[in-house]
């Protein structure tokens, strides 16, 4: 039987084509089919690569507060001869590998110092004033700066606080430098410059002198001059100070008897894991607040990843 008017010829011409058509959409459904399924065994991998990475790099994590445990029952000075301030480089873990370093946080300016319970503390304004100079920015952002440190404390300050945990139940008054800027008004790229020279810790710490860049010392004892700061971290190279008293020798002779050794220590508490692992195709960095004291084990404050 054929189609009214069509030959027996064309008919088989259009059965052809329809089974071909027919044969294309099935391909092409397949073809979306197995796409799909793709898709579905490559996001599975991917999570189960990130989930692999991201347990590296909490252990590294993890590691870096035994070692700075270990570390504070050997001696109760920190200086830049340790052990634990050499990075350590991608080393294999199973089917990734992870990369670290810490870097102890209190050879760097605190901006917590700025305020003092709610209120501008007008040293630690001239400190910055100082140490902006040294990077040619302006001075005026010191007070910019400590107002909107002053204003966020009174804001967090906790009623009631218990002497022992008060640095972990304070609220830090600003987390970064670019929530900083949004608050003072001053360009985010412009205060990047500060990154490596400042830091935002959870209470009023002293300066590491053994860790304080010729900059930060200059900043923080006033009539040092950058030239007699240089002097000083040139001869800590060879011998690190043992106590406050030490740098307070190590200062122009002048300058002994009018600086506070209050301001200054050799023993630091407050230290960042900068961690990165790779597993197959993630690839995650992580930075970790590690805060420390004496017969504790190391506490994490916070872990951000970058």
């Amino acid at each position: 039987m054929t189609l009214r008017g069509i030959s027996p010829r064309k008919e088989r011409g259009i059965a052809v084509i329809t089974a071909i058509l027919i044969a294309a959409m099935v391909a092409s459904l397949a073809f979306a089919l197995s796409a799909r399924e793709r898709l579905w065994l490559n996001q599975m991998e991917n999570r189960k690569e990130l989930s692999a990475a991201q347990a590296v790099a909490f252990g590294a994590i993890d590691l870096a507060r035994l070692t700075l445990r270990d570390d504070m029952r050997n001696n109760q000075q920190d200086h830049l001869l340790e052990t634990w301030t050499v990075p350590i480089p991608p080393i294999g873990v199973e089917e990734g590998k992870v990369s670290g370093r810490l870097i102890e946080m209190q050879g760097r300016f605190n901006l917590f110092t700025l305020q003092n319970r709610g209120a501008v503390n007008q040293a630690g304004v001239g400190a910055l004033q100082r140490l902006l100079a040294t990077r040619n920015l302006p001075t005026e952002w010191a007070g910019k700066i400590a107002h909107a440190m002053a204003s966020q404390a009174a804001i967090g300050q906790p009623e009631q606080a218990d002497a022992q945990n008060q640095h972990l139940r304070k609220l830090l008054p600003v987390a970064n430098l670019s929530e900083l800027a949004e608050l003072t008004g001053i360009e985010a790229g412009k205060l990047a410059a500060l990154e490596s020279l400042v830091t935002i810790l959870p209470e009023t710490t002293a300066i590491n002198v053994n860790f304080a860049p010729p900059e930060i010392l200059m900043a923080i004892t006033p009539g040092l001059s950058i030239g007699d700061a240089e002097l000083i971290v040139n001869r800590r190279a060879s011998a690190h100070f043992k106590s406050s008293q030490d740098y307070l020798n190590a200062l122009p002779e002048r300058l002994r008897s009018i600086s506070g050794s209050s301001a200054y220590g050799v023993e630091s508490q407050y230290f960042l894991s900068d961690v990165e692992s790779w597993f197959g195709r993630a690839h995650l960095r992580y930075h970790a607040l590690i805060y420390r004291q004496r017969n504790k084990m190391p506490e994490v404050l916070w872990v951000k990843r970058i």
